[in-house]
């Protein structure tokens, strides 16, 4: 019989105050099917619900003394269910068995239903589930007002739902918000990378209270496991994969991230990891590290209990944002760091190749020497030096008497940067001990080549131009040794003349031969060595300083003192240069008899 409509209004408004009482979506579906239940007299109900992934799934369920039933075990008519949540209006049967439309449906006559009520829950004209109830015991059980009643009921029901999911979704979202605040807090607290990349796999582990998690870095065209936590993470970690294979693969080329809960269906999922470590992925979700537009590595999430959705993926991706940043920045600090330490350890390699360069040059009377040295980077595989050396096998001294000669060398290492540098200082130690102990320019360089062979290393080699002057008799013997010819300025016939060159370069064969060449200076006579950095020097459009400049600068000045053409050609070189980076380092000496 119906209650009376003050009744009804009364039951209205306490079942409205008991689903309003609480915003935990669970209590609320609860108390849902209890009144249902209850104001209905039904042998059973449930309540379904739609889903973020669009399927209408089962959250609640009761019998009439109000206990549980597992949905697995709650089996009803699902065209009944189908037809209310598509076309959005109630069912209401007396007697299901006589009824024309569910008589029709095997499930309805195989589970002996009698009576049915359900009603769709709606909320601004759109269907978010059905409650449902039934009895298989007797027919008429359900009226029209029974049926007014559950709609009722599911219309404050469905505003019940709603502020719980709205209040759920609002939780969830805060705790986001505290979890991404602390994953970021982790992440900007050290620019130590492995602190940051164990901060954010810990972090994703307990969130998702995943079997493991990793981090894969790009490399060229594969992925590297960098680190991984959970399950068999020793034996990922040594793991390289194409980064044209697998999910992860996919993740970085396309620089989007998915999941799967049924992974080794995925025709993209790589499973040779898996094949050598013995693990088994069964869901599996990627996000993508991005920085700048380009991606650095991948984020992997493996085996999450009941799986992954849409939203985990939303906040895995927004985890990679701020992870790909921090990673980004700790790489960046470390090549900071290796850089300061590379420049450091350069200019003590700077400093202690500028002492192997002679900071004076020698007093000789009736001699005048000038010389520039310029590294094109912070160290140089140029050098020029100046030797004492006994030509009449007489007691070495410290002042340059003429009992006493004088070595020069100018010599240039084939490459540039540290290599050259050390190869220079390897170089200028053996061709002083070469040198010091013979008169002839020829056997000291032969001998400074085998020893120089025995220690060249990657095919670097030395060109060089060795002379010995006796300052007495301006009798000067040189060998040159692959190396640019230097100038030598005739004021007698007032020409200039390129000593060429008289052996192979350094550091290549080990029995090469050297012929010595002897000239003779008069006053005003003087030689201009240099290395190749001279002639190549480059202006900013390209063109290179050349030997025509270097001829004529040297002809423009050839009655000048030898510091005034040492800085005439330093001045030319750098007017020419203007803002262009060297491109080669720069050394010549110039020695002049006056």
């Amino acid at each position: 019989m119906a209650e009376p409509p003050i009744d009804r209004l009364a039951l209205l408004y306490r079942i409205s105050q008991t689903f309003n009482s609480s915003l935990d979506l669970d209590h609320v579906l609860n108390h849902i099917i209890d009144e249902v239940i209850t104001a209905t007299h039904a042998e059973r109900g449930f309540l379904m619900l739609h889903e973020a992934d669009g399927q209408m799934r089962f959250r609640v369920a009761r019998g009439l003394d109000q206990r549980t039933i597992d949905s697995p075990k709650f089996k009803v008519s699902r065209s009944v269910i189908e037809r209310v949540a598509q076309e959005g209006h109630p069912l209401l049967t007396s007697n299901a068995q006589d009824d024309k439309y569910l008589s029709a449906q095997d499930s309805v006559v195989g589970l002996g239903l009698r009576a049915i009520l359900c009603v769709p829950l709606k909320l601004k004209g759109t269907t978010v589930g059905i409650i449902y109830v039934d009895n298989r015991l007797q027919s008429g059980i359900f009226a029209q007002d029974d049926l007014e009643l559950l709609v009722a009921i599911a219309n404050q029901a469905a505003v019940a739902i709603e502020n719980a999911r709205l209040f759920c979704d609002l939780h969830e979202n805060l705790e986001s918000l505290r979890l991404l605040q602390e994953i970021s807090a982790d992440l900007t607290s050290t620019l130590d990378l492995d602190q940051v990349l164990v901060a954010c796999l810990e972090r994703i582990l307990d969130l998702f209270e995943a079997s493991s998690t990793s981090i894969l870095i790009v490399e060229g065209d594969e992925l590297v496991f960098r680190l991984a936590l959970g399950e068999k993470a020793d034996q990922v970690k040594p793991f390289r994969v194409p980064i044209d294979q697998g999910v992860a693969g996919w993740v970085a080329q396309n620089a989007q991230g998915l999941y799967s809960n049924d992974v080794r269906s995925d025709p993209r999922f790589y499973t040779g990891v898996d094949s050598e470590t013995g693990f088994i992925t069964q869901s599996l979700m990627a996000a993508p590290l991005i920085v700048n537009e380009r991606v650095i590595g991948v984020i992997e999430v493996i085996n999450r209990p009941g799986g992954f959705s849409e939203a985990d993926l939303d906040l895995l991706l927004t985890i990679g944002s701020s992870a790909a940043i921090a990673i980004d920045n700790a790489r960046l600090y470390q090549v900071a760091v290796e850089k300061g330490r590379l420049e450091r350890e350069l200019q003590l390699a700077f400093q202690v190749q500028s002492s192997l360069i002679p900071l004076q040059k020698p007093e000789l009377p009736g001699w005048e020497l000038a010389a520039r040295w310029q590294p094109a980077r912070q160290v140089s595989g140029d050098y020029y030096d100046f030797i004492p050396i006994n030509l009449h096998h007489t007691p070495s001294s410290e002042s340059f008497g003429y009992s006493q000669g004088l070595g020069l060398v100018i010599a240039d290492v084939s490459d540039k940067g540290m290599a050259a540098a050390l190869f220079m200082a390897l170089s200028r130690s053996i061709v002083r001990a070469s040198v010091a102990h013979t008169l002839s320019p020829a056997e000291g360089i032969v001998q400074a080549n085998r020893l120089i062979c025995a220690d060249a290393a990657n095919g670097m080699f030395i060109t060089l131009f060795y002379a010995q002057l006796d300052p007495a008799t301006g009798k000067l013997t040189y060998v040159n040794a692959g190396h640019n010819p230097p100038i030598l300025y005739r004021a007698g016939q007032d020409e200039l003349v390129e000593l060429g060159r008289t052996g192979m370069v350094l550091g290549i064969f080990d029995s090469s031969p050297f012929e010595e060449r002897t000239l003779q200076l008069g006053n005003d006579d003087f030689v201009l060595m240099y290395t190749d950095g001279v002639p190549d020097a480059t202006n900013p459009q390209g063109q290179d300083f050349g030997m025509a400049r270097l001829r004529d600068l040297v002809w423009d000045n050839r009655r000048a003192p030898a510091e005034h053409i040492a800085a005439a050609l330093e001045d030319a070189l750098k007017t020419f240069v203007a803002a262009s980076a060297p491109f080669d380092d720069i050394t010549f000496v110039i020695i002049k008899r006056v």
